[in-house]
């Protein structure tokens, strides 16, 4: 009997939810299509039918699991350019949020990029794979180059401060606590432990504020005398 569309994407999804099991639980080198198929309950006629190879089930996965950092990176960059008056730096950390809590409102997400990070030996069949997420990570990188540059020309940022080594070591900050995320499921909450780190770096980097000259005189009244 001839499979409906519907009937082969409901084949392809339980082949794709079954390579995230197996990859997760025997890696990604010793997985076979036996294993595959058999845990998706379809034969490995079925795998061929929707996968040429493993390697193909590999990458499309790995294309579910980036972060949306183009659709908020878009959404940053609109807003800052058509409202002069924001912080730079306090929207770049409002983005960081979203971005984070949308990764963790999908779990399929967060389990695929255990196997990326965790689960995978990146042999030269692999290197398309290393690629892509290079360019994915120095694409956020970018992002967040930009907005720390917007901040510097509104004066939000501190004196001779490269964007450039703001923006690498913020990045570094995020992908390590999404790391220490993955490798211990459940100990702890990813957005709630990291946005603190997130703050504190932003502000870390910011220009001091000015205080107004009477509320600084004022501040350098003793106590004692007020």
């Amino acid at each position: 009997m001839r499979r409906t569309k519907a009937e082969a994407e409901q084949t392809r999804e339980a082949v794709l939810a079954a390579a995230i099991d197996v990859f997760l639980e025997r890696g990604v080198t010793r997985a076979t299509l036996e294993q595959i198929a058999s845990a998706a309950g379809v034969t490995r006629g079925a795998v061929y039918w929707h996968f040429r190879d493993k390697q193909e089930i590999f990458t499309a996965l790995e294309r579910r699991a980036n972060m949306p950092n183009e659709e908020f990176g878009d959404r940053l960059t609109a807003r800052l350019a058509t409202q002069p008056d924001l912080d730079p730096l306090r929207e770049l950390a409002d983005a960081i949020r979203d971005g984070l809590q949308a990764f963790q409102a999908h779990p399929e997400r967060s389990r695929i990029l255990s196997i990326l990070w965790l689960r995978c030996e990146y042999s030269e069949d692999m290197l398309p794979v290393v690629t892509r997420q290079r360019e994915a990570d120095l694409a956020l990188q970018k992002l967040f180059e930009s907005v720390i540059a917007l901040a510097a020309t509104r004066g939000r940022l501190a004196p001779a401060l490269s964007p450039e080594l703001a923006a690498r070591a913020l990045l570094l900050l995020v992908n390590g606590s999404v790391l220490d995320w993955l490798r211990a499921p459940g100990q702890f909450e990813l957005t709630e432990s990291t946005m603190p780190m997130v703050a504190g770096f932003l502000e870390a980097i910011s220009a001091p504020k000015v205080q107004p000259a009477a509320d600084h005189a004022a501040s350098m009244i003793p106590r004692s005398m007020t």
